[in-house]
């Protein structure tokens, strides 16, 4: 059993929507969820022991998926679907999704990530590697600019600030759908923005 507080996690319950598929693709989706789902809760049950809901016990899990699930890594069609039962998987146990983990549970060198997402190989452009690896960073710049929207967390604002390009002067500014006027004050926006120059100079220095 995970646990964080009064959270846990006893088990994953994966369910990738796929009302918009064809018969063949809602069966090869499926049939992957489930093996994942599988050896997850495995992985689960062999080491109640181990806090999924911390970045080392995540690690562990998703290195022991990548041991015993063997993505095809030129069938981007897979990839992209074992990402989304990552982020699933990451949801779950509250915990923001990044690619160096995502390379964890397919087994692949973060350079050769970093490499797609460069488009360096003409055959991984054409392949569509290279988009879909863009579009997964993105997710995971959505996940932590929405984090600093709501809390102001000041380690998602370094992440941004470190991997994404974001500068110390950048306003982040929410607003309100219906009104369409912001959602916080400029004292409060400001009070944020000010938040990065409270940042360490490098990952290493974030705490635990």
């Amino acid at each position: 059993m995970a646990k964080t507080d009064d959270y846990t996690v006893d088990g994953f319950d994966i369910e990738l929507n796929t009302d918009d598929r064809d018969t063949d693709d809602r069966d090869y989706i499926n049939n992957i969820t489930a093996t994942i789902m599988e050896i997850s809760n495995e992985f689960i049950k062999r080491h109640s022991n181990i806090n999924l809901c911390s970045s080392q016990g995540l690690s562990e899990l998703l290195k022991d998926i990548g041991r015993k699930y063997k993505a095809d890594i030129n069938n981007i069609k897979e990839l992209d679907i074992l990402w989304d039962i990552y982020t699933v998987i990451c949801c779950t146990c509250r915990i923001k999704p990044t690619l160096l983990r995502f390379c964890m549970m397919i087994s692949i060198n973060r350079d050769t990530l970093n490499s797609w997402l460069k488009g360096e190989f003409e055959s991984r452009v054409t392949s569509g590697h290279s988009v879909t690896v863009q579009k997964w960073k993105s997710e995971c710049e959505s996940s932590l600019y929405d984090e600093v929207i709501q809390t102001g967390n000041i380690g998602c604002m370094f992440a941004l600030k470190a991997n994404y390009g974001y500068r110390d002067n950048v306003q982040i500014i929410a607003y309100d759908d219906k009104a369409g006027q912001p959602e916080y004050s400029r004292a409060e926006i400001e009070e944020r923005a000010r938040t990065v120059d409270l940042l360490p100079g490098a990952a290493e220095e974030l705490p635990d």
